[in-house]
């Protein structure tokens, strides 16, 4: 018979407090500049912020959106929204990665010894900027659960009792169903599971092992009922099996592009290896030198030394999942590498016992390790961070403009990955269900870490025939527009002949700045602007790969000056957006 969960927290071995308090003030670092700045350093974060509001409002994903990614990471940013808006999500993120940081340290003392925790843990929250890009979009709240839930399942692989092991399983199945619901490349953590029970079964544990099982489900069925609950209670229960039917439709063609490009998916796998050699060199020299022994020596066998390998498979096929390589999506991948580069017969190891011979200066020299193997990356994903929000900034600033002129409860729309926040910046929803045409109207982006295989398209159907009947029917008070599609290859827009057609009748420019141009309805305008021809240009943006600094352009509600260099893309744009 199950019993209820009970977790007995005993007080922190020795060097653990230590570690918290290095790991905490790490990711203070890391993650705090955004309670200062609450700004949106990547447009994903945007996209989880609108469907957060709509369960803030009442509203719901897949309802009232039309949405192709899991509801996990929605349902954690509706209360913190609720609370305090986006400076609470930002602090939130401080906690979460720490925990993150001491779940990578949790899952190294088990499967290596306790000594192996408090070093793994400080390691992680060394170089965790480097995994995360500094951000806190899909992959970091996917991978703080994902972590937990294999540090629980070894943790219950070594507890003492199945009662004891049935409440460890009950807390993996919680985590893990959590992690998959935010992000679905999270499930190879299925892989551990197996492993470790199957290592119950080889001591001929019958009755423990049938009682992970149903503790792990058990855990997993309570995250999914949390998950369905408001959907239950709106009677829309439909609903959100139809849109995870999208997100499995959507993570299957995000896929097949790629793997159709490159010839396969073993194919476009080797081809995405460099890449992580690229975004994570120090880490992953950290690693090897864990993996090597350089330095053989009598010690203690590890207790469960097969589920660190095991778990470095499943985190590495969780990255290779969508066949992108993007580098945010090593947050999920450097909790295993740090497990490894802590390995007890490995050089770091043996490093880190000569140090331990003085008082308090392990964890110090871990520190410097960790950030040591964080400098390659550092300047650029640093400069990556600020860029962004000085891009969300501009998208902040338009509606700062144009709040004015904006009727209390009219519809915005962002065109464009780059201008998503303009819905939590200026307040305001989408004029239907498809707030982020991205492979809604037009196809899914073809971009890898790399390279790219094309440009998005408009599509046909009635998708798009829907989108057009909405923005018709509620004509949204802004348009904003981002060259973002242009930086991809070039922009569904100009095929979009309906919508080409509305804007040109119906809006005129008024903004102008960055990579984005701000478009009014022609009711709202409080007086006729001057022609885009007149004023500077957009910049160009990041896209989803590109660092640098471009230069600010003016609002148009002032005088700026033009810039004849950029005559192209000004013709360009003025073709798009008001032709």
């Amino acid at each position: 018979m199950f019993v209820s969960p009970r977790f007995n927290v005993p007080s922190p071995p020795r060097g653990w407090l230590l570690a918290i308090l290095i790991c905490f003030v790490c990711h203070a670092f890391w993650q705090g500049h955004g309670v200062l700045d609450p700004a949106f350093r990547n447009p994903d974060v945007a996209g989880i912020a609108y469907n957060a509001r709509l369960f803030v409002t009442g509203a719901l994903p897949y309802v009232n959106s039309a949405e192709i990614k899991p509801p996990g990471a929605f349902l954690l940013f509706a209360p913190l929204l609720a609370l305090g808006g986006m400076r609470m999500v930002w602090a939130a993120a401080v906690l979460w990665g720490t925990s993150l940081s001491l779940a990578t340290g949790a899952l190294a003392g088990a499967v290596w010894g306790k000594s192996a925790g408090p070093r793994a843990a400080v390691l992680h929250a060394a170089c965790a900027v480097i995994a995360s890009d500094g951000d806190i979009n899909y992959s970091f709240w996917m991978a703080t659960p994902f972590v937990v839930a294999a540090a629980c399942a070894a943790a219950a692989a070594r507890a003492p009792d199945a009662r004891r092991a049935a409440s460890f399983w009950f807390g993996s199945g919680l985590a893990s169903m959590l992690a998959v619901a935010i992000k679905p490349s999270a499930w190879p953590v299925c892989l551990l599971f197996a492993g470790l029970l199957a290592h119950e079964l080889a001591h001929r544990k019958l009755a423990r092992v049938a009682l992970a099982v149903a503790a792990g489900v058990a855990g997993a069925a309570v995250t999914a009922t949390l998950i369905t609950l408001p959907f239950a209670l709106a009677g829309e229960v439909g609903a959100l099996r139809h849109g995870l039917d999208d997100v499995a439709a959507f993570g299957n063609e995000y896929v097949a592009i790629v793997a159709q490009a490159l010839g396969g998916r073993y194919h476009a796998v080797v081809a995405g290896l460099p890449c992580l050699f690229e975004q994570m060199p120090g880490p992953i020299v950290l690693a090897a030198l864990g993996a090597s022994t350089l330095f053989p020596r009598r010690a203690p066998k590890p207790p469960l030394a097969f589920a660190a390998w095991i778990f470095l498979l499943a985190a590495f096929l969780g990255i290779s999942y969508t066949l992108r390589f993007f580098s945010h999506d090593n947050v999920q991948l450097w909790p295993a590498l740090a497990v490894i580069a802590v390995r007890p017969a490995g050089v770091v190891a043996f490093l880190l016992d000569r140090v331990e011979r003085v008082r308090f200066a392990v964890l110090p020299v871990t520190l410097a390790l960790g950030l040591l193997a964080a400098a390659p990356g550092f300047e650029q994903r640093w400069g990556y961070v600020h860029y962004m929000a000085e891009r969300d900034h501009e998208v902040d600033d338009v509606c700062r403009e144009v709040a004015p002129f904006l009727p209390p409860d009219q519809p915005v729309l962002a065109w464009g990955w780059s201008a998503w926040s303009v819905y939590e910046h200026c307040g305001r929803r989408a004029p239907g269900r498809i707030f982020k045409v991205v492979a809604t109207v037009t196809t899914i982006n073809t971009n890898t870490c790399n390279n790219g295989f094309g440009p998005m398209t408009l599509r046909s159907g009635p998708a798009v025939e829907r989108f057009f009947a909405e923005f018709a029917e509620h004509p949204p008070s802004l348009f904003l527009w981002s060259s973002y599609f242009k930086e991809m290859g070039g922009d569904p827009l100009e095929a979009f002949e309906p919508l080409r057609a509305f804007l040109a009748a119906h809006y005129a420019v008024v903004d102008a700045r960055g990579p984005f141009v701000a478009l009014l309805r022609n009711d709202l305008v409080p007086e006729p602007p001057r022609a885009l021809t007149q004023r500077d240009p957009p910049g160009v943006s990041s896209g989803n790969g590109t660092y640098g600094w471009s230069a600010r352009a003016g609002s148009v509600w002032t005088s700026t000056s033009r810039t004849p260099e950029k005559s192209a893309l000004r013709a360009s744009i003025t073709q798009c957006v008001t032709r």
